[in-house]
């Protein structure tokens, strides 16, 4: 089965490569859809297959801080560094209905999903707005579910809320509503995306006061329930009783629970809908926040008694499409000359953006961490002095990179580079400088002095060298070959403050942070210049992990794309020091910026001066092409028209156009092993598909070539296959079906990504960099004649050998033809190995 579909992708790879004729994408198609909502405290998600909520988090990111000994240490788990892991609370919750027609469970009533998705922010539009709707019809009865984490309630929270509307002809007599919700709340933090256990579970009842509070704690915390609507019936029970009762047609028991610990409790509340007359319509709904404190439910009824106030579920739905109207209205400024198709999901983006960013800076700690006998420790100032207590933490202003169901609930700084200047470009400037101002106060300069990088000269630094815990600590990941450490993220925060800059006007955080962003970022840029004269790598960045994240243990390269994105930021930094007054330093700035691009001419252009993806793969003659790179024209380090852009275009059309979309697979690893290893042997599933990222990068640097026909097609991809799927941009699609693969949705490499291809369309980012393009007129190369505007690839040049069996062999000027048989066994061998993480 495999071997097959490899070698169709090898075959219509080499048909495309070969100038056969153009062919349009493959028809989108609906995949995903978990559809999230988050209010930056934590994140909900509905499952719209399943017609339930699925998942409640008590935090937006995945980790909190890492595990540390008595001593303040990190603790090693054998595979890595331990980490405190965020809790996913809920199994599910969902809505029951009794009708003219019976009663039932809502999970097993069809979903109309062409009706359903993020609800609008205004009259006349979709989406905008973090609230996910579920549009389902029992009979005349149409409900339509709303499910949101509150913005203006500033805790892990959420509201489910239910308007049942009666379009028959006839009155409904007698409806009933029904909701049921089962958390977990027991002990383990297996990690956000597994479940925690349901042991030692209580559930109490508060009627005092008018109220009709379900309290439910347990090792986990609290979780409080408050109904939007006066309560007819409720009940209290473990596993399946309350839901057997409502499936077999009777009333919730109204039972109180005596205060004793069940493990998998859950509670239920019945509203009497009434009389429905037609075309009228009954709402009803619950609230919920989660404290995690298992003793402070008096704490989390006191949150919600300031939220609710005395509204109703209407109210409190209407509250919240106000304030998502505001956010469209007063603060979102879309790129010119959009399509109404176009500004809709522009607009999700925002909201997207928006949701992907932290708000929590304050945490509620207990002493233990995964059941009654394990210690927490954290590294932040506990108010009083000690656990259990209230703890600070620096994790306000990151930006994820996904959002729930994505497995990327974590602030890389790369992806956050791109969703801060996205953010810029749209109006989001208080979002685009917390996320700033977040990377300038994290805890990083972790991994100076680890003996990966003892033979770098590594500075104290300031960003990441990946990525953050939810708490503001630097991390990263760990395989078989070590750490992931990458040096992008430098150049790609100075490119970030730079634009941030140009976008808004607003000085105060580069004049602020100015000493920060020069000693220990630029300045450590330089100092990662290779300089040795005699290495493949001379004046480029030194070997790292980079965008995807190869990791160490001699599969580090000098990469393109890092050595790229630190001569755009050297450039940024340098406009902001000339800007201060500072000459010297703009000047040294500048010349370093000029100097890693000249590095990038003489050591990454192949012999037809497409840009490598690496100077080690270079050096062999083949396996070097990877779509990271289209960044270089982005970025204008150089001419989008030029000579490099036009072979490097070309290139990435013969070696790496998608069989079933418009855009490019993220590089050749997964194909250019001629039967053995070499230089990339970690090709695989990752590599093979398409992705959104390069593609939008790539659109970029189509349009300011003045090839708009394909820059369209490939933003047009992008937008059909988001508006298919619920308005959530993806992380990849398959290269043969062209259906969304892996992770969505996507901030960064997502939503982020393609705001900044409209925007760059409307006019924005435009300069070159260092205020000129590298000058080409010297260049000479076995180049072919561009890049094609059908994306076929057309045009074979000397790089392309096509087989009497159909077959297909890319290979660099003067290198040894691939035979496709032959990479299929290793590629096959390596699939078998469990799957390498992300980058």
């Amino acid at each position: 089965m495999f071997l097959g579909r490899g070698a169709g992708i090898a075959a219509t790879l080499c048909l495309l490569a070969s100038g056969s004729a153009a062919r349009a994408e493959v028809p989108v198609q609906r995949t995903r859809f978990q559809v999230p909502s988050s209010n930056g405290h934590g994140a909900v998600l509905l499952d719209l297959q399943a017609a339930k909520l699925t998942h409640f988090r008590e935090h937006l990111f995945a980790t909190e801080e890492p595990v540390i000994d008595q001593n303040g240490n990190d603790v090693w788990d054998g595979g890595g560094f331990a980490s405190v892991h965020t809790r996913d609370l809920l199994w599910d919750a969902y809505f029951g209905l009794r009708g003219p027609d019976g009663q039932r469970w809502l999970t097993d009533e069809p979903v109309d999903f062409e009706a359903s998705g993020y609800a609008p922010w205004t009259a006349g539009k979709t989406g905008g707005t973090g609230i996910v709707t579920m549009v389902q019809r029992a009979g005349d009865l149409e409900t339509t579910q709303y499910f949101f984490s509150p913005q203006a309630l500033p805790h892990a929270s959420f509201v489910m809320a239910m308007r049942v509307k009666n379009t028959g002809a006839a009155t409904a007599p007698k409806v009933q509503a029904f909701t049921q919700y089962n958390f977990h709340l027991g002990y383990g933090r297996p990690g956000v995306r597994q479940d925690i256990q349901a042991n030692g579970e209580t559930i109490t009842f508060d009627g005092s006061g008018g109220k009709a509070d379900f309290l439910e704690r347990a090792f986990a915390g609290v979780v409080v329930a408050r109904p939007l609507a006066p309560v007819a019936h409720r009940g209290a029970g473990t596993g399946g009783q309350l839901f057997d009762i409502v499936k077999g047609g009777g009333n919730l028991p109204d039972n109180t629970p005596a205060p004793d610990a069940h493990d998998d409790s859950v509670s239920a509340y019945q509203f009497d809908l009434g009389d429905i007359a037609p075309g009228a319509e009954r709402w009803c709904g619950v609230v919920f926040v989660h404290h995690g404190d298992p003793f402070g439910g008096a704490a989390a009824q006191s949150w919600l008694d300031a939220y609710v106030g005395g509204k109703g579920a209407k109210e409190l739905l209407d509250a919240e499409v106000a304030s998502w109207a505001a956010f469209q209205n007063d603060v979102v400024k879309p790129p010119a000359g959009l399509s109404p198709k176009e500004e809709t999901l522009v607009r999700q983006s925002a909201a997207m953006l928006h949701m992907s960013q932290n708000r929590e800076d304050r945490i509620y700690l207990r002493d233990v961490k995964e059941n009654d006998s394990d210690v927490r420790r954290t590294g932040f100032p506990v108010e009083g002095g000690k656990l259990p207590g209230w703890v600070s933490h620096k994790g306000k202003g990151a930006v994820l990179a996904s959002l729930p169901p994505g497995e990327w609930t974590y602030a890389w700084i790369r992806d956050g580079a791109y969703a801060t200047v996205a953010m810029a470009a749209l109006g989001m400037k208080e979002e685009a400088k917390a996320s700033l101002e977040y990377y300038l106060q994290a805890d990083s300069g972790r991994f100076q002095n680890w003996d990966e990088l003892k033979a770098y000269p590594m500075p104290p630094y300031q960003i990441s060298l990946v990525r953050y815990h939810g708490f503001g600590v630097e991390e990263t990941d760990f395989n078989q070959f070590g750490p992931n450490l990458e040096f992008d993220g430098f150049g790609l925060f100075l490119w970030a403050l730079g634009q941030y800059e140009a976008l808004t006007g607003d000085t105060s955080v580069s004049d602020q942070y100015f000493s920060t962003a020069t000693t220990k970022v630029a300045d450590a840029l330089e100092a990662l210049v290779e300089k040795d004269e005699a290495s493949i790598g001379a004046g480029l960045i030194k070997r790292d992990s980079s965008i995807w994240e190869t990791h160490w243990m001699g599969r580090e390269r000098y990469w393109a794309y890092t050595s790229i994105t630190a001569a755009r930021g050297l450039c940024e930094i340098a406009k902001i020091a000339e800007r201060r007054g500072d000459a010297a330093l703009a000047t040294r700035y500048g010349e370093s910026a000029r100097a890693l691009r000249q590095a990038i001419v003489d050591r990454l252009l192949d012999e037809s001066l497409a840009i490598a993806s690496n100077a080690d793969e270079l050096a062999t003659g083949r396996g070097h092409y990877d779509a990271a790179v289209l960044d270089a024209f982005a970025f204008g380090l150089f001419d989008p028209k030029g000579k490099i852009a036009t072979a490097t275009f070309k290139a990435m059309d013969e070696r790496l156009l998608a069989a079933a979309g418009a855009g490019w697979s993220r590089n050749d690893d997964f194909m250019d092993h001629a039967g053995g290893e070499d230089l990339s042997p970690w090709g695989g599933e990752y590599d093979r598909a398409e992705w959104v990222i390069t593609n939008l990068l790539g659109s970029n640097g189509l349009r300011m070539n003045g090839d708009t026909a394909r820059a369209d097609r490939l933003t047009n991809w992008v937008l059909e296959q988001s508006l298919m799927n619920f308005l959530m941009v993806a992380e990849t699609y398959d290269e043969q079906t062209g259906v969304y693969k892996f992770n969505a949705p996507m901030a960064g490499f997502g939503a982020g990504a393609y705001v900044l291809s409209l925007a760059n369309r409307g006019g924005k980012f435009v300069e070159p960099a260092c205020g000129a393009y590298f000058d080409e007129s010297s260049l000479s190369g076995s180049g072919g004649s561009g890049a094609s505007s059908s994306g076929t690839g057309a045009g074979s040049g000397g790089n392309t050998d096509v087989g009497d069996e159909g077959g297909c062999a890319c290979r660099s000027a003067g290198a040894t033809a691939v035979n496709p048989a032959a990479w299929l066994v290793p590629l096959a061998i390596g699939l078998g190995l469990a799957r390498r993480k992300r980058r």
